[in-house]
Order: structure tokens, then sequence, then C-alpha cells
């Protein structure tokens, strides 16, 4: 028989936990976890914005425009968005309300300051009544505000779930707009690849509105720089969201996706 040491003595046996108190530890370990994810995932967040936003004058000698912020409409990847009343137009008495997308100015991540960018970029080129409207970008403070057309009435998926369903007639407009949109957009050889119900917006008349351009890209290759007709590039990221992805985003080297992964999503949507 092996010896016992003076110290393997000394050991006290743990007590054995009930099934019961075992659950308790680890749904409070779960809570505490999530809430240490959810206050990481805050500090991401630009701060709220103060009564009063000031953008700079858009030409040397003109005046500031003033933004007075409203109601927080919601909260991005790594965005808040609010209302923006424009002050100081001159003209009229009449009030016209934006929304303002807030991120940080500078943010923790080179590749999330690339990707805002980026959607910056393609944003600000796409014209189109379908499409929501991008009006301009500036830094205020700590923050960057980038100034859209507000859809007064929601996301598509706000509607669905007030009113659990569409009418056949209701479904077949808002195809034909979705459609219109995207075909204007791969024309300029862009991808939205991330189309979703809480992605398409709904105006003050009900018209759609395709909105959130975040992983958004442009679909060029190396050849058509330099005025040569070529394939065009395709994509390897793995991004998008689960219940919409197409196949050939998941799929690891199969040559990548392109704009058929927005054809995907009109599917899974309609």
């Amino acid at each position: 028989m092996e010896a016992l040491s003076p110290r393997s003595t000394n050991i006290q046996a743990r007590p054995k936990l009930s099934k019961l108190k075992e659950k308790q530890l680890a749904d409070e370990e779960a809570k505490r976890a999530e809430a240490a994810k959810k206050a990481l995932k805050e500090k991401e967040y630009a701060p709220a914005p103060p009564e009063w936003v000031l953008q700079p004058p858009i030409t040397k000698g003109g005046l500031a425009e003033k933004f007075r912020t409203g109601k927080c409409l919601g909260k991005g990847g790594f965005a808040i968005c609010y209302e923006g009343e424009l002050r100081n137009k001159g003209k009229g008495t009449g009030k016209t309300i934006y929304a303002l997308k807030i991120v940080k100015t500078y943010m923790n991540l080179k590749k999330m300051e690339d990707k805002f960018r980026t959607e910056l970029q393609i944003h600000a080129k796409m014209r189109h009544p379908n499409i929501v409207e991008f009006h301009r970008a500036f830094t205020f403070k700590d923050s960057t505000y980038v100034v859209l057309e507000l859809c007064s009435n929601g996301s598509i998926m706000d509607m669905v779930k007030k009113r659990r369903c569409l009418t056949l007639p209701e479904v077949r407009r808002l195809t034909v707009q979705l459609c219109g949109a995207i075909k204007y957009m791969h024309a300029r050889n862009v991808i939205h690849r991330d189309l979703k119900m809480g992605n398409l917006f709904l105006d003050h008349d009900m018209n759609l509105k395709i909105g959130d351009f975040g992983l958004a890209a442009v679909l060029v290759s190396k050849h058509e720089y330099q005025g040569l007709y070529d394939q065009k590039s395709r994509r390897t990221t793995l991004c998008g969201t689960p219940n919409y992805i197409a196949p050939e985003i998941l799929e690891k080297g199969k040559g990548g996706h392109d704009y058929k992964v927005d054809i995907w999503a009109i599917g899974v949507i309609v």
C-alpha cells in the first residue's frame, strides 16, 4: 500500500454538488460571460450624441449646419443610429429629418476602419429610388456622422413581425422594387452580400429602400484597370446573415462567390 504524505492527509474532499446546484452555477457563469461580452461590444459603439451636432461648412466661408438629435433608431454591428433634425436652413418653417448613423472616429481595429471606409465609398455612389439615399458624412468631436435618408416606417422585418403576413399585391410590389435596385447595383459591379428583411427599409410612402452597405463589395478584375475585358473577380470572404447565406459563401476552395449571392438572398426573402 502506498504511504500517505502529511500533505495528502490534510486535503479536504470537495463536497459533491446536486445537479440543480450545478445547473444554477453554470447558468450564473453563462450570464457573467454574456454580460462581459455585451460590455466589450458596447465599448465599440460611439457614445450617445449630444443634443446638437454641428457639421463643418462644406465650402470655405460657408455656414455650419446644425442637427438636433432625436430618438435612437437602433444599433448595428458597430454603429448606432439616431434621428437628426436639420436646422439653420433659413428657408420656410418646415423641418427636415434625417437618419444619423454614428461610429467612433478612431476604432480599436484597423479592419473595422477599412470596412467602414469601404461602406461609405460604395454607398455614396449609389443613386436609385429604392436605395437609402446617402447625403454626406462628417466628423464632430470623437464621432463620425453619416447623414442618410430617414425611412420612417422601419424595416420589412418590423412590418412582418407586427402584421404576421403581407398581401400578394404588397409582396409583388416590394419584390419589383427590390429587384430593380439590385439590378442597378449589379450593373455597377456592386454586390450587397447582406440582403435580409432587416436591411430593407420603408419610407413614408411605403417604398422599399435597401440599406446597410457594411458588407458590400465591388467586383472588378485586375485587367479591367487596363481597359481589357475579363471575367469579374470573385470574393472569398465568409460573411452574411446565417439564414440568408448562399451555399457558395460557405464552401471553401470552390472559387469564391459573386453577384449570385444577392439573387439567392432575394429568393429567401420572397
